[in-house]
C-alpha cells in the first residue's frame, strides 16, 4: 500500500515532472507533517484526541520520513496536534526528501533531468499485496468530489490535506475549486489531524501578517 505522506507528495509532482509552485509553501509544509502524523496514527504509533498527540509506540515504521516525525514527537512533550505541525513545519524540505527517495525506490518514480517523473507512462502504482491496483491520488480526489456519497476515511484525508497544502490548484481551474467549494468543506475537514493542520496554518499565517504588520513603520 501507499502511505499518505506519498500520496500528497505525488499530487505535488505533475504529469511533466515539474514541482506544483504551491509546493514550496508554508502550507504545504504543514500539511505534509500532518500526513505524517495520520500515517503514524494508521500505524498504531501515536494516538490523536482533543488534548493531545500521545505516543503509543517507538518502534520504527520502516518509513523514513514518518519514522523522523515519530522521534521528534516521542522526545518532545504531550500537545496538541496544531502544535506539532507548526514545530515541525522547518522539517518539511527533509521529509520531501525522503518520501521522494522512497518513491523512487519503489519503482513509482524516476529522476531524469532534475525532474521527477512517474516510472509508468500512465499515473498508476504497483499492484498491492493483494493483488489490487489502486487508482491513483488524482483520479479519487476527482471522483470523490464530483459524486455524492461520502469518501472513504483515507480519501477524506486525501483531500483534507490536498486542500490545506493547496495542491488542488496543481492539477483544478480556479473555477473549478470555486465551483466545489461546498462539496470540498463536506468531505474534506472530517479528520481531527486534518482539523489539527488547519488550525496551524491559521495560526500560523496570524503570526507572520502580525509580523508583517509590525514592521510598517
Amino acid at each position: 500500500m501507499i502511505s499518505l505522506t506519498e500520496e500528497l507528495t505525488l499530487l505535488a509532482v505533475e504529469d511533466d515532472g515539474r514541482i506544483a509552485y504551491t509546493a514550496g509553501s508554508p502550507n504545504f509544509a504543514m500539511a505534509l507533517v500532518g500526513a505524517c502524523i495520520v500515517d503514524l496514527n494508521k500505524a498504531g504509533r501515536v494516538d490523536a484526541d482533543l488534548q493531545g498527540l500521545n505516543v503509543l509506540s517507538t518502534e520504527p515504521t520502516g518509513l523514513e520520513a514518518q519514522d523522523r516525525v515519530l522521534e521528534v514527537i516521542a522526545a518532545g512533550p504531550v500537545q496538541t496536534t496544531e502544535r506539532w505541525v507548526l514545530e515541525l513545519q522547518g522539517d518539511s524540505p527533509d521529509l520531501v526528501r525522503m518520501t521522494l527517495a522512497h518513491l523512487q525506490r519503489r519503482g513509482i518514480l524516476h529522476q531524469a533531468e532534475k525532474r521527477f517523473l512517474w516510472a509508468l507512462r500512465a499515473r498508476r502504482y504497483p499492484i498491492d499485496d493483494g493483488g489490487k491496483e489502486q487508482k491513483e491520488a488524482k483520479l479519487r480526489i476527482l471522483a470523490a468530489l464530483l459524486s455524492e456519497g461520502l469518501p472513504t476515511p483515507d480519501d477524506s484525508m486525501l483531500i483534507g490535506l490536498a486542500v490545506a497544502g493547496g495542491l488542488l490548484e496543481a492539477f483544478m481551474s480556479k473555477s473549478e475549486v470555486a465551483r466545489l467549494a461546498e462539496r470540498i468543506a463536506e468531505i474534506g475537514g472530517l479528520d481531527l489531524v486534518v482539523r489539527g493542520v488547519e488550525s496551524a496554518i491559521r495560526a500560523d499565517a496570524e503570526v507572520r501578517a502580525h509580523a508583517i504588520m509590525l514592521s510598517i513603520h
